[in-house]
């Protein structure tokens, strides 16, 4: 009788083919967070500060939001179907996926904070139909489906680290200039975690990089550019359809260009795009911290020897 009759092998984790995995595996689960662990309720007075037009910009947004991490929660497994170069990866994406439907709970228990009683099952059900929505989820899918593993890495980074932002300015706006601090430990939870994904998923595609010829090389550079074109464009014309407010669509849009100038220097490609880097320098400030991660500790060999003991504090929520 056959001894391989198991679809899968045990994880070994003494076995790394890349030493990253371990590192960024830590860091990850050391990221762990709930909803309910943050009291956002306590927001509700600058909510109710808000007019009615910064309160229904803020409910599009997280509606806009919960969709899209709804689809990265679902779908981020297509990126490494058939093209996951160790099991550590894959433990890294399972990690992924369940951290972003870790936020597509926390943008529904936002809305359900904010607007106390209300029904909103035809905002949902809009998102859900949206043609401007089913466009870029469209090309997405097209990439996770295909066969090119780079390109899936690379797409995932677009997602998180790119588009997300669209949306995600907003919050960021309220955080800093409105006094929404529960909302800001959430959003600060959200772009740690997106950032340690954004940074793993470039290295990945750095390596795969190095295994496939010139030509491949540059044919990947030049969909890369064409990919970033299209979202930049695409998120801007979401912020001039879905944001209200004037100031906050001009501040959203210098973000996405920022943010599509990272994703193509984070694999090696150079900067094209024009923004005002002075209106973003309170929101890099935030930002330049919450994406700082100590990744220098690798493995079993450098986990600390002082055991951490769960308290009674940590089961109230």
């Amino acid at each position: 009788m056959s001894n391989n009759y198991l679809y899968y092998k045990a994880i070994n984790w003494n076995v790394i083919e890349d030493e990253l995995d371990n590192a960024v595996w830590e860091r990850a689960t050391s990221l762990f967070w709930l909803d309910t662990r943050i009291p956002i309720e306590n927001d509700l007075k600058q909510w109710e500060k808000l007019s009615l037009q910064e309160q229904e910009q803020l409910n599009l947004l997280l509606i806009l939001l919960t969709n899209l991490s709804t689809y990265q929660s679902i779908e981020a497994g297509e990126i490494i179907r058939n093209s996951e170069r160790s099991q550590q990866e894959i433990a890294i994406l399972n990690n992924i996926q369940f951290m972003e439907m870790v936020n597509t709970k926390a943008f529904n228990r936002i809305l359900l904070a904010f607007n106390t009683g209300i029904n909103l099952k035809e905002e949902f059900e809009w998102v859900d139909n949206e043609s401007r929505v089913k466009e870029y989820l469209h090309v997405i899918d097209a990439t996770y489906q295909g066969i090119n593993p780079i390109e899936k890495r690379f797409m995932a980074m677009c997602v998180e680290g790119l588009l997300n932002y669209a949306y995600l300015s907003y919050l960021l706006e309220l955080w800093l200039k409105k006094g929404f601090n529960n909302l800001g430990s959430m959003l600060e939870m959200i772009i740690r975690n997106e950032s340690l994904h954004c940074y793993y998923l470039s290295h990945k595609v750095k390596l795969l990089l190095t295994e496939v010829s010139s030509e491949e090389v540059e044919q990947f550079k030049e969909w890369c550019q064409y990919i970033v074109d299209y979202f930049v464009r695409s998120a801007i014309r979401l912020i001039n359809d879905f944001y209200h407010l004037e100031d906050s669509k001009m501040l959203a849009t210098n973000l996405i260009k920022q943010e599509a100038n990272h994703i193509l220097t984070s694999v090696g490609l150079e900067e094209i795009f024009q923004f005002d880097k002075k209106s973003l320098v309170e929101i890099n400030h935030r930002l330049d911290d919450l994406r700082r991660h100590d990744l220098t500790t690798h493995s079993n060999k450098s986990t600390s020897n002082s055991e951490e003991f769960m308290e009674e504090s940590d089961y109230d929520f």
